[in-house]
């Protein structure tokens, strides 16, 4: 666990607890909230909530917010790096899309004893998957005419 040294609201020392504090037993969770509070310490994140399509975590000083030390900050994400997110995002569910397909290429067969319209219906939705409106962050895979929905017993 880190925790950070804090002199006149400012951030003077980042360490491991124990090497901050040598010459004190902490228990296994430890350094707890009231001795920090007691030595002029705050815990350590090393992580900000942020929208990684967007926005990515660079590191930074270490700097006081919301009564904790964070060593990263958020940063926007540059034009290119947004259209590589969304390519590699938009490759990954044409992927699964495509294992989807293969799966049920076997129902188009002339003597598959299937639903062939419902089969063909969902394997066009399959391939039309790439229109939806949230394309592709936000896709919702149609389910094929064999999907039950689970029963829920109250």
């Amino acid at each position: 666990m880190l925790i950070a040294k804090i002199e006149d609201e400012q951030v003077v020392a980042v360490a491991d607890y124990k090497s901050m504090f040598p010459n004190t037993s902490f228990p296994s969770s430890g350094a707890n909230a009231q001795f920090l509070e007691d030595n002029s310490c705050l815990g350590v994140t090393v992580f900000k909530t942020h929208n990684s399509n967007t926005e990515k975590l660079v590191s930074a000083v270490p700097y006081i917010e919301d009564n904790q030390v964070f060593t990263v900050a958020v940063e926007p994400l540059t034009e290119d790096e947004i259209a590589s997110k969304s390519a590699s995002q938009a490759a990954t569910i044409r992927k699964q899309r495509d294992d989807l397909l293969a799966l049920c290429d076997w129902t188009q067969l002339t003597d598959a004893p299937v639903d062939k319209q419902a089969w063909s219906t969902y394997r066009q939705a399959l391939r039309d998957i790439s229109n939806q409106a949230g394309f592709p962050w936000e896709v919702e895979f149609p389910k094929d005419p064999n999907y039950v929905e689970p029963v829920t017993f109250s």
